[in-house]
């Protein structure tokens, strides 16, 4: 085995003993798969960098207000048994018509999933295990290297990724109802680690639907990376609804390529986990491209919300709209970081990017860094960032009309929350992202 050079920086001695341990995990999978093997040489390379690189600290400009203190001391294991009752599983899927898959503990369950015999003519669903059996497959899932290598997130999901899925539509394929994956989490201080890819033909439609829970208090590690390509004139709406217990750890990027005349949207919901980052890198690369991000988070206790997004605008004529909100109590801290980057080759960009942020507590802590690089001259590009509390005005006004002060707060939390979440595609899919949002979040608004 190649030699692994020793780490430039100087590390804590709790993070010194999470990185041996993380190595050592890697470690075991590659000797398991042979030097030889293209996967094996990917968690080397991957592995290599992690080791120079380690976690970074709130020295790191991208991690000044994420610390990983909690994360680092619990050594999250691998490999463990999944004990569940089918029936529980099957209770918190989607309630919405779709072909539903299913992971348990970062690996894919057939048993609880769809049977994907079934699907139309020009759709492939394969299981992230099967698509790496063959070396072609494999490459499909390493085309962002570069950009994860500078992660420390997304190098430890290519050091140890099990399981993941490999979504195709053909040119010209439209499905009749959503693809919905549940990812859940049943073991205590369990590391899932997935790795999807998904493929969009010319001219071909999806919509998906991705939940991140858990059964009980299972509190566990989620580190998930997905790459998607939308060909020409392809559309995809997808929304992430992430509700894990509150000791859980999520971290999800996502990388998405867009080529001409394509349109992506996606909408993200995030309520639980200790700490939880969200990543967005998007990549507009044709004439006449449109893409949306939105995103709600709710945190509370110490709660830790970081929303990221980068869009490249790399082509004439493109669109772009962003609106991120997060509401704050306790003592919780809130991270927005969102790019515009317009090359100088994209005349005629639109881009608009807006994020608004409620503080229900003063010891809530609030980071917002909202940017533009702009190197073309005939563009129209806005962005803003804007916290405050409940306007008394407002909750005056509702009180007037019979509602108590905690009805009052409620509402006018909830329908803050609510605004991104108005293009969700799918009516069946937006009552039950209403429902269960005002579910989870009105017990906590006093």
């Amino acid at each position: 085995m190649t030699t692994l050079s020793k780490p430039m920086k100087k590390f804590s001695p709790v993070a010194k003993a999470a990185m041996d341990y993380y190595q050592s995990q890697a470690t075991r999978l590659i000797q398991a798969e042979g030097e030889g093997h293209a996967l094996a040489r990917f968690r080397q390379a991957a592995l290599h960098h992690f080791v120079e690189q380690g976690f970074p600290t709130r020295k790191d400009e991208d991690w000044q207000f994420t610390p990983l203190s909690n994360f680092l001391k619990t050594h999250y294991h691998f490999n463990g048994v999944s004990q569940f009752d089918k029936a529980s599983i099957a209770k918190i899927k989607p309630p919405v018509d779709a072909w539903h898959l299913v992971f348990v503990d970062g690996c894919f369950s057939e048993a609880l999933s769809d049977d994907l015999v079934k699907l139309p003519k020009g759709v492939s669903i394969e299981s992230g295990k099967d698509a790496l059996d063959f070396e072609q497959g494999f490459r499909v899932f390493a085309k962002h290297e570069d950009e994860i290598e500078q992660d420390a997130f997304g190098m430890l999901n290519a050091m140890l990724f099990d399981d993941g899925v490999f979504i195709e539509l053909a040119a010209h394929t439209h499905l009749d109802k959503p693809i919905a994956i549940s990812y859940v989490q049943t073991l205590k201080d369990h590391a899932n680690t997935t790795r999807n890819k998904i493929k969009l033909g010319v001219g071909s439609q999806l919509q998906l639907i991705e939940q991140y829970v858990a059964l009980d208090d299972a509190c566990g590690f989620e580190n998930s990376v997905c790459e998607i390509e939308l060909a020409e004139q392809a559309q995809m709406s997808q929304v992430v609804w992430q509700n894990l217990p509150d000791q859980a750890m999520y971290f999800n990027n996502q990388f998405i390529d867009l080529a001409e005349q394509s349109q992506f949207k996606t909408h993200y919901a995030g309520l639980g986990g200790a700490i939880s980052r969200h990543q967005n890198h998007i990549q507009m690369a044709g004439d006449r491209i449109e893409s949306e991000q939105n995103s709600i988070c709710f945190a509370r206790n110490q709660q830790i919300m970081d929303t990221r997004t980068y869009t490249g605008h790399k082509a004439e004529n493109g669109l772009s709209r962003q609106l991120h909100k997060l509401v704050l109590t306790d003592q919780a801290i809130g991270v927005f970081n969102g790019m515009i980057k317009v090359d100088q080759i994209a005349q005629k960009t639109d881009g608009m990017m807006d994020n608004k942020n409620l503080l229900l507590s003063n010891k809530a802590q609030m980071n917002a860094k909202p940017q533009l690089e702009i190197y073309a001259d005939d563009v129209k590009c806005s962005h803003g960032s804007a916290s405050g509390q409940i306007s008394a005005d407002q909750i005056f006004y509702l009180q007037a009309r019979g509602l108590s002060k905690q009805q009052a707060r409620q509402l006018v939390t909830l329908a803050f929350l609510m605004e991104p979440l108005e293009t969700v595609s799918g009516a069946a899919t937006q009552v039950w992202l209403q429902k269960a949002l005002a579910t989870s979040v009105t017990p906590h608004l006093n």
